[in-house]
């Protein structure tokens, strides 16, 4: 049995106790309608609808039409080998990575981390690290935790992959991404990533993040993972804003969202 191995049933046996024992006492309260007993009710689960039908075969973004790539990643291939998310960034889900990122409910990332686990089955991805994308140091200090590294320790913990805080790092601090168009997303992360040879060379890399936007944090992430040796970068999110228009790709939903 390898050190990882041990290391992540001890994860595991760890964090469930951990929380049973927060539950019983401080029984949580669902993050969407309050309910009490639960961290997200049955009910409001429920409304979570997975992202699935026609998506792009690259970046995992809905598609119309019969081409297997959006009309982006077939004129510009991002530099990762597969990207997928669970689910739009909206109503429910919305609320929980809320409640996690910002509302110190750490219950979340655990919770957040199983529709991933049967993502990542489902894929046929060929893994050998889990990463999170990093917080800088500053926002680290400042929030106390990354909440990525919440969900991707225990995804990597229940699929018996070895995981790493620190196999890739944010070296350049970055403004907040929030109010930033697609172009001043990607130079306000230019050169924002280091990661370390010595630990991915050769490897398989899986990316974990909450949300993905306009994926330029992956894929500046991925870049760095590129240029430190690894082999092939999949990348994955709770969550995935889903915009209300084209950005040239082949056809969105009509009933997609907006979202910040």
């Amino acid at each position: 049995m390898t050190d990882f191995t041990l290391a992540n049933k001890l994860h595991l046996q760890i964090t469930s106790l951990f929380w049973r024992s927060m539950d019983w006492l401080y029984p949580p309260r669902c993050c969407n309608c309050d309910r009490r007993g639960f961290v997200l009710c049955e009910t409001c689960f429920a409304e979570i609808e997975p992202l699935q039908g026609a998506l792009c075969q690259k970046c995992g973004y809905p598609v119309s039409g019969k081409g297997r790539l959006c009309e982006e990643c077939r004129l510009a291939p991002p530099p990762f080998t597969q990207m997928l998310s669970w689910t739009s960034y909206i109503g429910p889900v919305k609320e929980a990575i809320h409640a996690l990122k910002y509302k110190r409910n750490l219950a979340m990332g655990p919770f957040l981390a199983k529709p991933l686990v049967e993502i990542v089955k489902r894929s046929g991805w060929n893994i050998d690290l889990v990463v999170p994308i990093p917080l800088s140091r500053s926002r680290l200090r400042f929030r106390g935790y990354n909440q990525a590294a919440l969900i991707s320790h225990q995804l990597a913990a229940q699929l018996n992959i070895q995981h790493s805080n620190t196999a890739v790092k944010r070296v350049r601090n970055t403004s907040t991404q929030i109010e930033l168009d697609v172009n001043k997303r990607f130079m306000n992360l230019f050169d924002a990533f280091y990661a370390n040879p010595a630990t991915l060379k050769k490897r398989n890399i899986l990316i974990v993040d909450d949300v993905i936007t306009t994926g330029a944090t992956m894929q500046n992430c991925t870049k760095a993972l590129l240029q430190a040796g690894a082999e092939n970068i999949y990348c994955v999110s709770v969550a995935r804003a889903i915009l209300r228009h084209a950005k040239h790709h082949q056809g969105f939903a009509s009933n997609s969202v907006l979202l910040s």
